[in-house]
C-alpha cells in the first residue's frame, strides 16, 4: 500500500534521478540514466494515481515545452532549436506516459547522445522529465515540495514528498539533472547530494539523516563480463557507505527471486579519481589537437575530427558529469557519506551487442519498483543500525 503521508519527513529515503543525455561514460560504459527517475515518479502516481501522459508539445524559437493530462509542464533548451522534421518526431511522443523518459525518447530518436552531440533528443528528455515532477508539485502543492537546479546553466527540477509505504513513513526524493541548451548533463545534484537549492528539500525531508537506497542507471559496462543474465548489482563501501542499506537490498532480490551481486570495489571516496580521469581525456583530445592543427591531407583531418567526435561523444560523459571535488565527497552517484548504496542493473555482453544504447521497459520497471518498495521492508527491519551506522 503506497499513499500520501502526513508525517514531515520518512525514516528511510528513496532518492532517483534522471541524468538527461548521459548515455556514455568511460572504458566504454553506456547506460540509461533514467530508472531512479522512472522508479520515483511510479511511486508519486501509485501514491496519487493521475495520469502522466503527454498530450501536447509547444515549439518557441528554441525552447520546447512539454505538457502532460494533469496539467503538468516541462520546459527545455534545445542550443541549435528543431527543424521542422524534429518537431514532427517529437509530436509523435504524444500519448506516452512521462515516466520512462529516456526509453520513449530513444524509441523516436533512435539514439541519444550528451555532450553537446545531439542536443534535441536530450532537450526533449529533459522537458518530459521536468513536466513530470511538475505534476505533483502543482497537483498536490500542499504534500509535495520542490525547487529547479540553481547551478548555473542546469534547469532540472527536483521534486520530493513522504510516502506511506507499508505503514512506512519514506523520504521520496526524484530529480532532474539537465543542462540548458541540451548539452547536459552536470549531475553534481544527483542521488541525495545535498548542494545548491537541493539542500533545503534534503533537509526538509531528513534525507541527510537517514538511510537511503540510491536507484541508479541500467548499464552495459565491465560488470558485464561474464554475466549470463541481466542482473542487478548493489554497491556501497562499508565504511563511506550504509551497508545495511546494502544488505537490504540484497535480501530483497533473494526474497523477490532477482538474480543480485553485491560489488564491494568502486564506491570508496578517492581524492583526485575524477581530476586524473579528466586529465587523461584532455591529454587525448590535446593531443589529436596538435594533429589536427599539423595536418595536410583531407583524410587526415577527417580521421583526426572522427576520433575527436568519440571522445566527445562518449569518454567526456564520464568526466564532464560531476565537479571534481564534490566527486570526493559523494563519489559517482551522489552519495551523502554513510547514508545510502545504490542499485544498477547491469546488462549483458550479448544484450549490449544487440542494444548499441540500453533502454529500461516495463518488466524491468516493475523489477525496479519491486526491489525499491521489498528494500524498504528489509531495512526497516535494521533500521536502528542503519541510522547509529549514519551518526557513527
Amino acid at each position: 500500500m503506497i499513499s500520501l503521508s502526513s508525517k514531515r519527513n520518512g525514516i528511510i529515503g528513496i532518492a532517483g534521478h534522471v541524468g538527461c543525455g548521459h548515455c556514455h561514460s568511460l572504458n566504454n560504459q553506456v547506460q540509461d540514466d533514467s530508472p531512479g527517475l522512472a522508479v520515483v515518479l511510479s511511486l508519486f502516481k501509485k501514491a496519487t494515481n493521475i495520469s502522466l501522459k503527454i498530450i501536447d508539445f509547444i515549439f518557441e524559437d528554441n525552447k520546447v515545452t512539454a505538457i502532460l493530462e494533469n496539467g503538468g509542464k516541462g520546459e527545455a533548451i534545445s542550443r541549435r532549436g528543431f527543424t521542422p522534421f524534429e518537431k514532427n518526431i517529437i509530436k509523435r511522443l504524444i500519448g506516452e506516459d512521462a515516466i520512462n523518459t529516456h526509453t520513449i525518447v530513444l524509441k523516436e530518436f533512435g539514439r541519444i547522445y550528451g555532450q553537446g552531440v545531439l542536443e534535441t533528443p536530450v532537450a526533449v528528455q529533459t522537458a518530459i522529465a521536468n513536466a513530470g515532477l511538475n505534476s505533483f508539485l502543482i497537483n498536490y502543492p500542499e504534500h509535495f515540495i520542490g525547487a529547479v537546479e540553481d547551478i548555473p546553466n542546469n534547469n532540472g527540477n527536483i521534486v520530493g514528498t513522504v510516502l506511506d509505504i507499508d505503514g512506512i513513513p519514506v523520504s521520496v526524493l526524484g530529480t532532474v539533472n539537465a543542462t540548458v541548451g541540451g548539452l547536459g548533463p552536470n549531475e553534481d545534484l544527483e542521488g541525495n547530494s545535498p548542494f545548491y537549492s537541493k539542500k533545503n528539500i534534503i533537509e526538509s525531508l531528513n534525507m541527510h539523516k537517514i538511510p537511503t537506497l540510491i536507484i541508479e542507471a541500467m548499464i552495459v559496462s565491465s560488470f558485464s563480463k561474464g554475466l549470463e543474465q541481466n542482473t542487478y548489482f548493489v554497491r556501497g563501501d562499508e565504511m563511506d557507505d550504509n551497508p545495511y542499506v546494502v544488505e537490504a537490498v540484497v535480501n530483497a532480490c533473494k526474497n523477490l527471486n532477482l538474480p543480485i551481486i553485491y560489488h564491494k570495489g568502486g564506491m570508496k571516496r578517492t581524492k583526485n579519481l575524477l581530476r586524473e580521469n579528466t586529465k587523461k581525456v584532455a591529454d587525448k583530445i590535446v593531443e589529436l589537437g596538435i594533429a589536427l592543427k599539423n595536418s595536410e591531407l583531407a583524410e587526415e583531418k577527417v580521421k583526426i575530427i572522427g576520433d575527436l567526435a568519440l571522445i566527445i561523444s562518449q569518454d567526456c560523459g564520464g568526466i564532464s558529469f560531476m565537479s571534481n571535488s564534490l566527486h570526493e565527497e559523494i563519489g559517482g552517484a551522489g552519495m551523502i557519506p554513510k547514508t545510502s548504496a545504490v542499485i544498477n542493473l547491469v546488462a549483458t555482453e550479448i544484450y549490449g551487442k544487440e542494444n548499441i544504447i540500453p533502454f529500461l521497459e516495463n518488466k524491468e520497471l516493475e523489477e525496479y519498483i519491486n526491489i525499491t518498495l521489498e528494500s524498504i521492508k528489509e531495512l526497516y527491519k535494521t533500521l536502528n543500525l542503519a541510522t547509529k551506522h549514519i551518526k557513527a
